[in-house]
């Protein structure tokens, strides 16, 4: 009998102390949520060109700033021909902040002549700052020049070359 007595014992604990544990339950519902947002993406407008340029025995550079003005120094001369900065247009996600990461320094060749091209965010990129905002229309444009090294008798020739410019949220 001592056994039997032990069980209900027992058995009336769990009943007790389920029955006061659920006095102590309490339960809350909540959401989730996500916002999906547009794709950022950018499109060349114009290509940078530095225009006609004529070299000499003594190195020089030839700047096209962020508006495409032009200017040299050293022995690099100006000579006419088209002149232009980059531009690019951004969409995405409307308001949104995103970065510019532009080309450290590239080559431009002709034939087996190369001339460096570097950017430089402060002289080159509009607004002078790689970090931006769409507008409320989730667009933006921006120009973006740079700086051609010609070297002491630069060899004549048509010099191009291809960069990369990337924006990202």
């Amino acid at each position: 009998m001592k056994l039997s007595t032990i069980l209900k014992s027992a058995a009336a604990t769990l009943v007790l102390a389920a029955v006061a544990g659920s006095a102590n339950a309490a339960t809350s519902n909540f959401t989730a949520s996500a916002t999906v947002v547009a794709p950022i993406a950018v499109t060349t407008g114009t290509n940078l060109s530095f225009g006609g340029i004529i070299a000499s025995a003594s190195a020089g550079t030839v700047v096209i700033d962020a508006a495409g003005a032009r200017s040299t120094t050293g022995g690099a001369t100006a000579s006419g021909g088209t002149v232009s900065a980059a531009s690019f247009n951004v969409t995405g996600a409307p308001s949104t902040a995103y970065n510019i990461t532009l080309p450290a320094s590239a080559n431009i060749s002709s034939g087996g002549d190369n001339m460096s091209v570097a950017f430089a965010a402060a002289t080159h990129l509009t607004g002078g700052s790689t970090a931006r905002t769409l507008t409320a229309g989730g667009t933006d444009t921006f120009n973006l020049g740079g700086t051609v090294s010609v070297g002491a008798n630069q060899a004549a020739g048509s010099y191009s070359g291809t960069f990369t410019m990337t924006v990202n949220y």
